[in-house]
């Protein structure tokens, strides 16, 4: 296993819990480090300063000791005035030293870190461009014991002749920052000690948060768990809420509702499709047994008519494996609809004048009308399709209404002129109300609406929804017992124009 999949494979075994309060403990040890330098650093400045100002003050008031007059002319001889500079700045924690211009010391006190030789820290590399215009120079230095030391460079010109000629002398200063350090240190101690015990508290804390968090993601693993393990009523029902989790939990109780309700649907599917299945079956068994033990006993009438009950079980048995592969194809993600540009009203028209023959039979009357404003309506529809929907209401409603009765077919734009309603009423038996919500259900037959008799799967109105939905539509049905049915179909147009209105458009048979 390479290293980068052993990492993930690392990952992916850690709890969740624990890698969020990790990061958490990361993050916080990274904004308290920062905060500690940051600290560190502007307390360090704030020292040095403090120190270099304590020089400078003291300096000032030894300069004015020594030269009262405005102008600094040396009123004793040059050694006597280095040797007074550098006592009276002299301290047990600050070494004074006076250099020439080019940086030779003329006189010096003893180390602020003991010792009883003079110390002259070395000059800064840039001393010179720092003090050629006279102001003073700064620097962190380290004395031979590694103590910090900030050394100050002061230019002092001394007027040596009434012409204004002088003399350039640099008073260096090294002050001891031992006392700096020290509260350094203890800062540092503390930004320590506060980065540890920050980072552990946070992981406490985030260890706690995330297990009261992260509660509902294990509820829904364990759930999920139990779920794949045939407990199909299990349910989150968490509290109501916006945040992810709360919208994570209703959402898997909405897909946990559906796979019961498609499993519950599949195992009816599969039950009611074996019963269809064995009806015919069981039908072509018993005749085919009846001619293999010679029940006919020679008589071909007999014969014909056991051949011709066979036919007519096996043409049963093949439509309703049609309509089965039909749903399934409906079913699945395979494009099985191809949609263009469809004229409704042709397409009504020529349905209608297919079923002429079935209603002139029947003795029923068919009739067509399409509303002003269709005629011009366009569809994106699958148009074989479109047309077994048709057929297979038509169909339905020639069967189920008696001699000398009616069926219209309308075609009709709503007021908006972007959906177009689709209609086929009969004056039938109708259908009751208690079969009435099932009657899309796949393989119900209602005692009134739909019987075995009829030789129909249960199938065609099943197919018909699952082929209007596809299309972006609706299709619902509006009954009573002895009124007649209405089946209504709702499509979506893609362009309707507006027209005079020409008088409807009728297609009659009898």
């Amino acid at each position: 296993m390479s290293p980068a999949r052993r990492a993930r494979s690392l990952v992916w075994n850690v709890p969740v819990g624990l890698q969020l309060s990790a990061i958490y403990a990361l993050l916080l040890a990274a904004v308290l480090t920062l905060l500690g330098f940051a600290l560190y650093a502007q307390l360090d400045n704030f020292l040095i300063q403090n120190t270099r100002e304590r020089l400078e003050r003291t300096t000032h008031t030894s300069l004015d000791q020594l030269f009262p007059q405005r102008e600094r002319r040396p009123p004793r001889p040059m050694d006597m005035i280095t040797d007074s500079l550098v006592r009276g700045l002299s301290s047990s924690d600050v070494a004074v030293a006076v250099l020439d211009e080019h940086g030779t010391a003329i006189s010096a006190s003893q180390s602020p870190t003991g010792g009883n030789v003079p110390y002259i820290p070395p000059l800064a590399q840039d001393w010179q461009a720092k003090t050629a215009d006279g102001s003073i120079a700064q620097w962190v230095a380290y004395a031979p014991t590694g103590e910090r030391l900030l050394v100050v460079l002061t230019p002092l010109r001394l007027v040596t002749n009434s012409e204004g000629e002088g003399t350039l002398l640099l008073l260096q200063q090294a002050a001891s920052l031992e006392g700096a350090d020290a509260v350094l240190n203890q800062l540092r101690l503390y930004v320590v000690l506060g980065i540890l015990i920050g980072t552990t508290v946070g992981v406490l804390a985030g260890l706690a948060l995330t297990r009261v968090v992260l509660r509902p993601l294990d509820r829904i693993s364990r759930t999920a768990e139990a779920i794949s393990a045939g407990e199909l009523d299990r349910r989150l029902r968490l509290p109501e809420g916006r945040n992810e989790v709360a919208r994570l939990g209703h959402a898997f109780d909405s897909m946990v509702e559906r796979l019961a309700s498609a499993l519950e649907a599949q195992r009816r599917f599969v039950a009611d499709a074996s019963h269809e299945l064995r009806t015919p079956l069981t039908s072509l068994e018993g005749l085919s047994e009846m001619l293999l033990i010679g029940a006919d006993r020679g008589d071909t009438r007999v014969v014909q008519r056991t051949v011709r009950s066979m036919h007519g079980e096996l043409r049963r048995l093949g439509r309703l494996v049609t309509d089965l592969l039909t749903l399934s194809r409906l079913d699945s993600t395979a494009p099985t609809i191809i949609f263009k540009p469809v004229s409704p009203c042709p397409l009504l028209t020529g349905v209608v004048e297919q079923m002429t023959p079935m209603s002139q039979t029947r003795g029923v009357h068919l009739s067509l009308r399409c509303d002003a404003g269709v005629e011009t309506a366009v569809l994106r529809a699958d148009p074989d399709r479109l047309k077994q929907v048709l057929l297979n209401l038509l169909d339905n409603a020639l069967r189920y209404t008696p001699e000398e009765g009616e069926v219209r077919v309308w075609a009709t734009a709503d007021t908006t002129g972007k959906w177009l309603q689709i209609g086929v009423q009969d004056t039938g038996q109708g259908i009751s109300p208690e079969d009435l919500p099932h009657i899309f259900d796949r393989f119900y037959r209602g005692d009134l609406s739909r019987t075995r008799a009829t030789g129909n799967t249960g199938l065609g109105l099943s197919i018909a929804r699952a082929i209007v939905q596809r299309h972006g539509g609706s299709i619902s049905a509006n009954s009573s017992p002895g009124e007649g049915a209405t089946f209504t179909i709702v499509l979506p147009m893609t362009r309707a124009q507006s027209t005079p209105e020409p008088e409807p458009v009728l297609a009659e048979s009898h």
